[in-house]
C-alpha cells in the first residue's frame, strides 16, 4: 500500500477549515484541485489514501488511528472523501463522524449509505456532497440526557414501593442481597454495575463458570440460557423477568448518567467482542434500560442480528426515535404484564 499519509499544509489558507482528505490515490489530487480548496474555503491539515479493489469493495482504513488522533483534536473539523472509496470505508467514516460529530462532505461521485441523508452543497465547481446521517443538533444530546434525569427521579420515586415490596419479596424467597449488580461495559468503554431486582440464586454466577456445560450453552444461546432451562433462576424471578419488574433499579444507573432510559441494552466484557471493530461505535453512547434490539424480540434475536440493530440505532439516533421507542416499550411490558 501506497504511504497512507501526506501533508498537505500548503493548500489552502490557514484561516480555512480544517479538513482531512480521504480516498484512493488516484481521488486524492481531485480533491486537492477541488474549486473549494482552492477558493481558501478548507485548510488541509493532511491526506489518507486508501486501496479500492476493481469491484470498489474499499478496504478498511489502515491508519484509522491518525484519523482517530486528528478528529479527537481541534485540528479537524472535517472529512472530505475524494470521490468512491468503497462500503467499508464509506461506513468507517461515518461512524467517526457520529463519534466525532464531525462534518462529512464528499467530491461527487461517492457511495451512499442507508444511514445518510445526502444533500449536495454549493453549486457547479465548488458542488459537494454533505452526508448528513450523522448530523445531530448540538441541543439533542442535552435534552436527552435531561429526559433521562427528569424520568428517573419522578420514576423512582413512584416505584420505589413497588420496588421495596419486590424485594422483600426476593429476600423471603431465598437468602442474599435481593438487588444484584453486574458489571457491564457502559459509555466509552467505562465500566459500571447494572442493577436489577435479584432473579437468580446467589451463587449463580459461581454456579454458571464451574459447569462447562451450562457454560457453553450459556455462549451458544448469545450469552444467556434459556429460561425454562436455567436451573439458577427462582420461580419468582421468571416472574419478575416476565413483567420487567426485575429492571427498574436501573432507574438509578440512569440518575447517575451511568445509563439512559433508551440506548443499545449493556453487555458483558465477552458480548462486546461480538462487536469487532464496531465496538467503539455501540460505545459511545450510554447504554439503555430498553432500546432498539430490546423491542425487536431480544428473546429471539442473537448475535449477530443484535449487533446490526443496536449500531443501526446508534447511527441513527434521534429523539423521536427514542420516543417511538419508548412507546413500544411500554405496550410490550403492558402485554407482558397482563399475560405473566
Amino acid at each position: 500500500m501506497p504511504d497512507a499519509t501526506r501533508s498537505a499544509a500548503g493548500v489552502g489558507i490557514p484561516d480555512g477549515k480544517p479538513v482531512v482528505i480521504v480516498g484512493a490515490v488516484a481521488d486524492i489530487p481531485r480533491a486537492l484541485a477541488h474549486a473549494t480548496v482552492v477558493a481558501g474555503q478548507f485548510f488541509v491539515v493532511a491526506a489518507i489514501a486508501v486501496e479500492v479493489s476493481d469491484e470498489g469493495a474499499g478496504a478498511w482504513i489502515d491508519d484509522i488511528e491518525r484519523l482517530d488522533a486528528l478528529l479527537r483534536s481541534d485540528m479537524v473539523t472535517t472529512v472530505l472523501i475524494a470521490g468512491p472509496v468503497g462500503s467499508g470505508v464509506m461506513q468507517q467514516l461515518t461512524d467517526l463522524a457520529v463519534l466525532h460529530g464531525c462534518e462529512l462532505l464528499a467530491v461527487m461521485p461517492t457511495e451512499v449509505l442507508a444511514e445518510h441523508e445526502p444533500v449536495v452543497v454549493g453549486s457547479g465547481d465548488a458542488s459537494l456532497i454533505e452526508l448528513a446521517g450523522h448530523r445531530r443538533h448540538a441541543w439533542a444530546p442535552i435534552v436527552k440526557r435531561a429526559i433521562d434525569v427528569t424520568v428517573a427521579a419522578v420514576g423512582l420515586i413512584l416505584t420505589a414501593p413497588i420496588i421495596a415490596l419486590a424485594a422483600i419479596a426476593v429476600r423471603l424467597e431465598s437468602a442474599g442481597s435481593p438487588v444484584f449488580r453486574h458489571e457491564r461495559v457502559g459509555y466509552r468503554g467505562k465500566r459500571f454495575l447494572c442493577l436489577k431486582l435479584r432473579t437468580m440464586r446467589v451463587d449463580a454466577e459461581e454456579c454458571l463458570r464451574s459447569d462447562s456445560a451450562m457454560y457453553e450453552e450459556y455462549r451458544k444461546h448469545h450469552f444467556k440460557i434459556p429460561e425454562d432451562r436455567d436451573p439458577r433462576v427462582t420461580g419468582l424471578g421468571r416472574w419478575l423477568r416476565r413483567t420487567s419488574l426485575d429492571e427498574l433499579p436501573q432507574l438509578w444507573n440512569v440518575l447517575v448518567g451511568e445509563m439512559s432510559l433508551v440506548g443499545p441494552r449493556p453487555v458483558v466484557l465477552e458480548e462486546l467482542e461480538m462487536y469487532g471493530r464496531e465496538k467503539s461505535v455501540v460505545l459511545s453512547v450510554r447504554p439503555g434500560i430498553t432500546g432498539a434490539w430490546a423491542v425487536a424480540g431480544r428473546q429471539s434475536l442473537g448475535y449477530p442480528e443484535r449487533c446490526s440493530i443496536e449500531l443501526r440505532y446508534v447511527r441513527t439516533w434521534h429523539l423521536s426515535g427514542d420516543l417511538k421507542i419508548l412507546a413500544r416499550t411500554l405496550w410490550v411490558v403492558g402485554r407482558a404484564a397482563v399475560s405473566a
